[in-house]
């Protein structure tokens, strides 16, 4: 009897370790479709230029130009490995927090189906649009209406 048991937890547990692992991996199937690490890259450049600058006004001295040099090989590879650690390792967790595998799976069909494509090709486009939209038509009203407010608490 004890063995019975032994081996029924021991299956119970192999099935849902290896529940795990699918629902991970389609986790990462589905992170790769949604390009997250092209997405994180491009986050993570837009910060580059702001550190370099950074960089370039605190070193100093005679062999400056090497050491900025060095620290911006650094500072592109510590990026990479944060994004690979970000996508592989937090998005993993999150997805699989927050969704069900079944959940996954239907966001993988979507991202795999030709509009889910479509959407992923249109993004950037649509962010770039949507930005230009707020930036011309909605900022300046809000930046006059938060101004304004601001005039009156002083």
């Amino acid at each position: 009897m004890k063995k019975i048991t032994i081996i029924s937890i021991l299956l119970f547990s192999i099935t849902l370790f290896s529940f795990g692992q699918d629902k991970a991996a389609d986790a990462k199937k589905l992170i790769t479709l949604m390009q997250s690490e092209k997405m994180i890259d491009g986050m993570m450049d837009n910060m580059i230029p702001m550190l370099k600058q950074q960089a370039n006004m605190q070193i100093t001295g005679a062999d400056a130009k090497e050491k900025f040099d060095k620290y911006v090989d650094f500072l592109m590879t510590e990026t990479k490995e944060l994004t690979k650690k970000i996508v592989n390792e937090e998005m993993v967790r999150l997805y699989e927090t927050h969704f069900t595998h079944s959940e996954i799976k239907d966001m993988i069909a979507f991202y795999e189906s030709p509009t889910g494509k479509k959407m992923l090709e249109k993004t950037p486009e649509l962010t770039t649009d949507l930005m230009n939209v707020m930036m011309t038509k909605y900022m300046p009203e809000f930046q006059q209406k938060i101004g304004s407010r601001l005039e009156e608490l002083k």
